[in-house]
């Protein structure tokens, strides 16, 4: 039994390992799409947040399928409606943080962008390890 474990938990590790790699290209992705859009083209900090996310998780899910959960012969269109369901669960969880922070505890803009993607980075893993990527 403990050897069951002890396999699974070092497979969980390597996974979430990964996925932080993958998480901290799709975070640059999504903060650079977001940056450039708020501070240089001066768009509105819901709409950047919205298009840095969509290019963040259209990388995020080829990354995710391919290296992290290493499902290479799976049911591709059934991952992606799942990874894009999961997407925006944890999407509407991080919006309405990012509100919050800046609606009502007014923390700047900046600021809040950072902590709410800290909110959407665990919900994305635990809803892709546990439903769209499951074996």
């Amino acid at each position: 039994m403990f050897e069951r474990l002890k396999k699974y938990d070092k497979k969980a590790i390597g996974q979430f390992i990964r996925f932080g790699i993958v998480g901290i290209i799709n975070t640059l992705i999504t903060l650079i799409v977001i940056y450039f859009l708020q501070e240089i083209l001066h768009v509105k900090y819901t709409i950047s947040n919205f298009i840095g996310y969509i290019a963040g998780v259209v990388n995020s899910f080829f990354w995710n399928k391919l290296w992290v959960f290493k499902k290479l012969n799976s049911n591709f269109i059934r991952e992606a409606i799942l990874f894009l369901i999961c997407f925006g669960i944890c999407y509407g969880i991080q919006f309405i943080s990012l509100l919050i922070l800046v609606e009502i505890l007014y923390v700047p803009d900046s600021w809040a962008q950072l902590l709410s993607m800290i909110v959407y980075t665990l919900c994305n893993f635990i809803m892709n390890r546990c439903i769209t990527f499951k074996k």
